[in-house]
């Protein structure tokens, strides 16, 4: 059976959501706090930003869970917590999700570096990842969506944790750099490299997301575009960010975003949406803007 998203992207482009933490931080989560015990703590808080991102046009928005990995919560010291809160990121955003669209269950990088660079070794991170994947489908998030990953093997082991519960849709998105020589990873691994990787560890989608502003991502989506036939999804910055007064602030507005909106679905982006500095406003004229 073909999954919903794909039946979506066969009439248009896809609207993801922007970005969780800022909006969480407006609603008073504080410094060191974790984001994903408002899932247990603040749903409603929670939940009104999920909705407020629908309402914007999102067609797709993301679970509260980024940092939600059993490896990454024993940093906080809730590993044991770990599938009740992740079941819960998905049964909130479920919970407003309107008729005919859809909930991505988000999964961020563990923190850690995977052996021999780190102490983390390849299995757990997979096993950590299964359990995320599986809490999130069973709180009802219809795909997995693994972002911000600066590590191509620990995306890897994300992606088998998933992929082996069975027939999951999941997306893949790496954060580049760019260089003179063109757009890399932290670890070093370019666009060909990564998306093939990806591409034959069965990745239903690709994509890119964070690092990069709206306007570096338009080349980036096409280098990544000529690595793959498969649905790519982009989510930039709003622009660079600047520092001013001890905080990271970003000056792009919702019409330039959406502009560059434009040309990143030209340079062959499939689903689109936005990630730190964007809020509902930014993707309300992306939706605008694409569709």
């Amino acid at each position: 059976m073909t999954h919903r998203l794909l039946e979506i992207l066969k009439t248009r482009t896809v609207i993801f959501d922007g970005g969780m933490g800022s909006m969480l931080i407006a609603r008073g989560l504080g410094p060191g706090e974790s984001p994903e015990t408002w899932n247990l703590e603040n749903p409603d808080a929670v939940a009104e930003v999920q909705r407020l991102y629908y309402e914007a046009g999102a067609d797709v928005v993301h679970t509260n869970s980024f940092g939600g990995s059993p490896v990454k919560l024993t940093d906080q010291g809730l590993a044991d917590q770990a599938e009740r809160i992740n079941r819960r990121a998905a049964e909130i955003t479920k919970s407003v999700c309107p008729a005919g669209k859809l909930v991505a269950g988000d999964m961020g990088p563990t923190g850690k570096f995977l052996k021999p660079l780190g102490d983390l070794d390849p299995r757990d991170a997979e096993d950590s990842y299964r359990r995320q994947a599986g809490a999130l489908l069973a709180g009802g998030a219809d795909l997995i969506s693994i972002e911000t990953m600066y590590s191509l093997e620990e995306t890897l082991a994300a992606l088998r944790g998933a992929k082996s519960l069975g027939d999951v849709f999941v997306i893949a998105s790496l954060t580049y750099n760019r260089t003179k020589n063109g757009f890399f990873t932290m670890m070093g691994d370019g666009v060909p490299k990564a998306v093939k990787a990806l591409q034959d560890a069965d990745a239903d989608a690709i994509g890119s997301n964070c690092s990069l502003g709206s306007a570096d991502m338009i080349e980036l989506t096409a280098a990544i575009r000529a690595a793959t036939p498969r649905p790519i999804l982009i989510q930039p910055n709003a622009g660079k960010p600047l520092a001013v007064d001890d905080s990271v602030v970003y000056r792009q507005t919702a019409v330039e975003f959406a502009a560059d909106g434009l040309r990143i679905k030209a340079a062959g982006a499939d689903m689109i949406g936005g990630c730190c500095g964007t809020n509902p406003d930014f993707i309300k004229e992306l939706a605008k803007a694409v569709c």
